[in-house]
């Protein structure tokens, strides 16, 4: 690739790249008009670079703004040079440089051309993004109130700002800079985060009401503001890209200047007004709302109201009524969501002491002086009530009004609609537990939320209100940036964690974490209590009775061991109410002692796993492999036949810690079915360097996607994809689909219908793209177990499974096979090894659904794969044979020494363990390894074997240990390695896409390139470049936004009549024909159903949010999946999707339930498509039969709700005629059966 790259000299030194870049546009595009070029300029230095894509374009410009030489020579004996370019007041001298062009940069030229090119052949030109600033002459934050039905904001802390002062609009936030008391400070408000703008013109004022409180940075200009930031930024891991500003920014929990004020109000007045010019105020505001990124509306407000803020004094006035008010008896539960109701910003205090009085008066009439409403009732009020602001009704916020919705939300939770749901949650052995939501500036009060049970949770069935589970966030992970010091937010973060968190009448403190949790930054708090047998329960005893603790000198190690009980356990069987009897056995090792092949893994016996089964829920398989947690121990049990009676073995290497508390044992998951085979970038690099050819890659990723394009053609492949992706399975969804198709309504006709299939293409496209997770059909994913029988020899393995389209486990004897463990980083994580099939009769036979590794050589298979063992452990197996015999070269695999615990001496104090989870939210840099990593592999010829991948890989190892040894990267390594500047193409993020009025999906239209990007302070902007190995290729041949428009997204003509008006005309056809049908009478029961099912539906919206203000839409909620923009979840994301998943599954099936009068728990749990006929079991309607309440909920489903003032109102939910319409067509199905039942017994033969 012939390009120049040019050097420079005599820049201005605190020019940065962008900086340059703009500077250079009018010399090189406009005038030039040469396009295709980069440049590099370090801030602080006098020197820098750019880079032509083409010779003959570096030449022109020497030609033009080169140096040339005047008589006379410098000290050096150089020649004298005269520079022919002046940027910003300053010489600059251009020439050509020593060095070549660096080939990377040089591609992302190239890439950066082609992008130009297709942006140019689009439809539509590219939006133009440009910012829109004003000058700020006063910023406050209050809230606002109601003067005579007119609302008037009421600031609470207003703040003397210097000149020179900005707020812009920039692509995706709002970027206030100015000075307080000589300190530079910037504020970001993220448009996601802004529910509305009010533009006032007398005065000139932009009023923002936010979700979240926005983020705030003390900004300096200097060295790096702490060692780590310095330490990283020097690696270039990710974040210091070349155009990056050196500019480092503190992160502040509140604004400073105003004592401790701010702090303590900054969750509740989320209005800032920001007094700006006047100058060209009309013009400046038009161009934002041109941007269609707000809600801006205009509103004059007469002024602002200037009386002493009523907000501090009135939250510590709250906090001594609610504690008052917990003397008197009245509940916990009641008493935490009215203090969340202010806490989370969503009444003002003075408002909600209102309520409690009101809540005071109501108690007193009462003949016991109980508590007249339920703390649901209260909890309802956050779904009713809107922002206040110039476009909320006043009436809204009025004593009696919010009193009146108390009420009726009581009279409807009486009705008990909603315990069913309750004890479905019971049934999945789910609690319901305090969620508390820390961010950099607020402590928000959530929940309570379903839990899955933990020991703890099981331990005190009867008081689990006293634990709360924390997590500690920014709306989502708190990232490293080497940008930003976030140490005054860690210190805030631990503070909390000492002290506690104040809610009622108690304080929670730390308990403990698990190992997944630690990951996700949340933890476990609770308050003292006293038991059912009158103990006082506290941090110590809770802990003391778990084990012995105090001989582990480990922080890290001593709250991974303790954190064993806070793994979510679903299930769990009483040993000793069973009899069963726990023997301890030998670990199996190798003959030299050093290597331990049963690591993790035990026995179970037949009769033992008989009695498991007989407690789980039906399933289609009963499992044979187990993944545990029992008093100390962790690890598998698999079924051994050749054990009698009720018998459980258990090794050393599964004892962690010394305990009594054996009583149960606790399932966390289990061998019920094989685990679909999907690649990712990783396996997929390692096994290109093994020598997998191309073509097999590219044909598994286009039949995949051959088959997702052809989803929305044609309805049949709609409903087998629906079925596999289980998207509304109790409800089955997928059946509704077929039912419609029959009837000839085509559900493409319907917005949300369409939509939440497209959805699901949509992810499925995006995870095949940007993550390549393409399915392996000749694969499987299984848990790991060993030999008890010695049936192996040295590296064999048997592979068993139920039935897989691929093949079957007995055709598998005496093949090759690949396998191997995620995340696979080293050359030799992937390895091949022989199969055998043990012969039939023999008790490996029984096994199901895992992968049985030998006990017998010099060193285990497990340890060879990722540093794998047998406590729960998942791998991938391949045998298809056209990757397995190009597998031609194999890798040694590693063989790290282990990592000894950081040791400090003395008992483990709590104190020791929050420490350690403040420092290892601070510093784990997994994702960063890992992204380095993939990078370098693209990069280097040797791919994954070059030694720097090599080290790398080591360097993960110790990462995804430090969670149990204290011990993080040693930075100090990764100072030597090729510095990423640029990235593959495969790393760029997806096309922007949203789900716009809550139920469609829409791409964002293309985006100008901008230079100010970096205003948004939304983290680094990378450049890249074509990859031209497998993962590029793979990358480069799936085009989503032209499939989306091709393939997924087809047109459709929905004029005409709806398909909901299309299915109720056909099921009054059907009643016609039936005979009569009196579904009106159940009219009004169907409206109670809709009600509080779309409650649950709300509440779940909050739940599994990233935001706690901002609600899911529908569609991610009947998915199950939270929509990420770029196509990229994070790891938040995907485990409150599991968590959705589960919920929208529940909150359906008890829907279905009601409709069809059969309550959730007689639902079937089955896969089979047959419908149940309806049972009785509930009364719910006046004698109306469930066909009646099917259809008369289908009917109430089509007329729009209007809560009161609900903010929840506005959302139009659409789901709830799905469940109706389906529940109406199953029940008619019946209805005619039945007919036809009854013909046929009168009339037998002649009928």
């Amino acid at each position: 690739m012939a390009g120049m790259e040019i050097f420079m000299s005599n820049l201005p030194k605190d020019l940065t790249d962008q900086g340059l870049r703009k500077q250079l546009e009018p010399h090189v595009k406009d005038r030039l008009k040469i396009y295709d070029w980069d440049c590099q300029k370090s801030r602080g230095k006098h020197v820098g670079s750019i880079t032509f894509l083409r010779r003959t374009d570096g030449e022109l410009f020497l030609r033009v703004y080169g140096e040339t030489p005047v008589p006379g020579w410098t000290r050096n004996g150089q020649q004298r040079t005269r520079a022919r370019l002046t940027l910003l007041n300053n010489y600059v001298y251009c020439k050509e440089s020593k060095n070549s062009p660096d080939t990377f940069l040089l591609k992302t030229i190239v890439k950066a051309a082609e992008e130009r090119k297709r942006q140019q052949k689009d439809e539509k030109p590219p939006e133009n993004t440009n910012s829109v600033a004003f000058e700020l002459q006063s910023l406050s934050c209050g809230h606002y109130e109601y003067r005579k039905e007119r609302a008037c904001y009421i600031p609470d802390i207003e703040w003397a700002i210097t000149n020179r002062s900005t707020a812009t609009f920039a692509r995706h936030a709002v970027v206030i800079t100015f000075a307080l008391q000589d300190v530079n400070i910037r504020a970001e408000m993220p448009y996601r985060t802004i529910d509305e703008v009010i533009a006032s013109t007398n005065p000139t004022w932009l009023l923002l009401t936010l979700w979240e409180a926005p983020r705030f940075f003390r900004v300096s200009v200097g060295p790096a503001v702490d060692g780590l930031a310095s330490i990283f930024g020097s690696m270039s891991l990710s974040q210091q890209t070349p155009g990056s500003k050196s500019t480092d920014r503190i992160r502040l929990s509140q604004l400073p200047g105003t004592g401790n004020s701010h702090r303590d109000i900054i969750g509740q007045s989320m209005v800032y007004c920001l007094s700006v010019s006047a100058d060209n105020f009309h013009h400046r505001v038009e161009r934002i709302k041109r941007k269609e990124r707000l809600n801006l509306t205009h509103y004059n407000l007469s002024g602002m109201v200037h009386q002493e803020s009523e907000m501090l004094t009135g939250l510590k006035e709250l906090k001594r009524l609610i504690q008052s008010y917990a003397k008197e008896k009245v509940a916990f539960d009641l008493l935490f969501q009215f203090q969340a109701l202010a806490q989370n910003g969503y009444l003002l205090p003075q408002t909600v002491m209102g309520l409690l009085r009101r809540l005071a008066e109501a108690r007193a009439a009462t003949a016991d002086g109980t508590d007249p409403i339920s703390a649901e009732a209260v909890k309802k009020l956050f779904s009713q009530i809107p922002f206040a602001g110039p476009n909320a009704d006043a009436s809204t916020f009025d004593l009696n009004e919010l009193w009146r919705y108390i009420e009726a939300n009581e009279k409807e939770i009486r009705q008990g609609l909603s315990k069913e749901l309750i004890s479905e949650r019971a049934r999945q052995n789910l609690t319901m537990i305090y969620k508390v939501q820390v961010t950099p500036t607020r402590v928000m009060l959530l929940g309570p939320e379903p839990e899955a049970k933990n020991r703890i949770l099981r331990k005190f069935p009867d008081h689990t209100e006293y634990f709360a589970r924390v997590q500690f966030e920014d709306g989502q992970d708190l990232f490293f940036n080497a940008k930003v010091s976030l140490d005054t937010i860690y210190t805030r973060f631990k503070k909390i964690l000492q002290d506690g968190i104040p809610i009622v009448d108690r304080v929670y403190k730390f308990l403990g974490f698990s190992h997944s949790s630690l990951r996700a930054h949340a933890v476990w708090f609770m308050a003292p209590f006293i038991d059912g047998n009158q103990n006082l329960q506290t941090y110590f005893s809770v802990i003391g009775d778990l084990g012995k603790f105090n001989n582990i000198f480990s922080p890290a190690k001593c709250a991974a061991r303790i954190g064993q009980a806070f793994s979510e356990t679903p299930f769990s069987v009483d040993l000793h109410e069973l009899g069963v009897e726990v023997q301890m056995i030998e670990d199996v090792e190798s003959k030299d002692g050093t290597r331990v092949f049963s690591d993790g893994v035990g026995m179970i016996s037949r009769d033992v796993v008989n009695a498991i089964n007989d407690g789980l829920p039906q399933k289609k398989s009963a499992p044979t492999c187990f993944q545990i947690r029992w008093a100390g121990a962790k690890g598998m049990l698999c079924l051994n036949d050749n054990l009698q009676g009720l018998k459980l073995c258990m090794r050393p290497s599964m004892i962690k810690f010394q305990s009594n508390d054996g009583k149960y044992l606790e399932i966390c998951d289990m061998a019920t079915k094989p685990i679909p085979l999907v690649l990712n970038r990783q396996m997929i690099k390692i096994l290109e360097d093994m020598g997998v050819p191309d073509d097999w890659f590219l044909k598994l990723q286009n039949k995949e996607l051959k088959r997702l394009q052809l989803i929305t053609a044609q309805t049949d492949n709609t409903v087998i994809f629906l079925k596999q992706q289980k998207i509304g399975e109790p409800i089955r969804f997928h059946q509704f689909i077929r039912r419609l198709h029959k009837l000839n309504i085509d559900y493409r006709k319907d917005t949300f219908l369409c939509s939440l299939v497209e959805a699901v293409v949509l992810r499925e496209v995006r995870l095949l793209k940007q993550k390549a997770r393409i399915p392996v059909e000749q694969g499987v994913t299984l848990f790991g177990v060993m030999d008890e029988f010695r049936f192996l020899d040295e590296d064999e393995v048997f592979v068993t499974f139920d039935h897989l389209p691929g093949g079957h486990h007995l055709d598998l004897d005496n093949r090759l096979v690949i396998i191997t463990r995620s995340p696979a980083l080293h050359p030799g994580d992937i390895q091949v090894r022989m199969a055998r099939v043990p012969p039939e009769g023999h008790p490996l036979r029984e096994l199901k659904n895992c992968i049985v590794f030998s006990q017998q050589g010099k060193r285990d298979l497990p340890s060879q794969l990722s540093g794998g063992d047998l406590d729960g452990d998942i791998y991938n197996i391949i045998w298809d044979d056209a990757a397995v015999s190009s597998s031609h070269r194999e890798f040694e695999p590693a063989d790290y020494p282990r990592v000894p615990p950081l040791n400090i001496g003395r008992e483990v104090t709590s104190d020791d363990m929050t420490d350690f989870f403040v420092d290892f939210m601070a510093t784990d840099q997994l994702g960063v390894i890992a992204t380095k990593h993939i990078i370098l592999a693209d990069m280097k010829a040797a791919g994954t074997v070059d030694s720097e991948c090599k080290l790398l890989a080591e360097m993960h190892s110790t990462g995804v240990d430090y969670s149990k040894t204290g011990i993080p990267i040693d930075r100090n390594r990764l100072k030597g390695l090729t510095r990423t500047y640029f990235r593959p193409d495969f790393l760029a993020p997806a096309p922007p896409a949203n789900i716009v009025d809550r139920t469609e999906i829409v791409f964002e239209p293309a985006v100008a390139p901008s230079n100010n990007d970096e205003d948004d302070g939304g983290g680094p902007s990378y450049r890249y470049y074509k990859s031209e190995k497998i993962l590029g290729k793979l990358y480069q041949a799936i085009d989503e936004k032209n499939i989306w428009k091709a393939d997924i997204r087809r047109t459709i003509d929905r004029h005409g009549a709806s398909v909901w008006d299309l299915l109720i005309s056909h099921i009054n056809r059907e009643c016609e024909d039936l005979g009569p049908i009196d579904w009106e009478r159940a009219v009004k029961e169907a409206g109670r159903i809709r009600s509080v099912y779309e409650d649950a539906i709300w509440n779940a919206s909050i739940d599994y949010s990233d935001h706690a203000s901002a609600g899911l839409t529908e569609i991610e909620i009947f998915t199950g999946s939270i929509f990420s923009k770029t196509g990229v979840q994070t790891r938040r994301q995907r485990d409150n999707s599991l968590r959705l998943k589960d919920e929208f599954n529940r909150i359906s099936k008890w829907a279905e339930g009601l409709i069809r009068k059969r309550g959730a728990k007689s639902a079937e749990d089955s896969d089979s498509d047959s419908d149940g006929s309806s049972q009785n079991e509930l009364d719910l309607s006046d004698g109306a039969s469930p066909l009646e309440l099917s259809i008369a909920c289908l009917h109430v489903s089509t007329v729009k709700m209007h809560a009161l003032g609900s903010h929840r109102g506005n959302v139009d939910y659409q789901s709830f005629k799905v469940i109706a319409g389906h529940c109406a067509l199953r029940e008619l199905e019946f209805a005619r059966k039945q007919r036809d039942t009854l013909a046929a017994s009168y009339f037998g033969p002649f009928a």
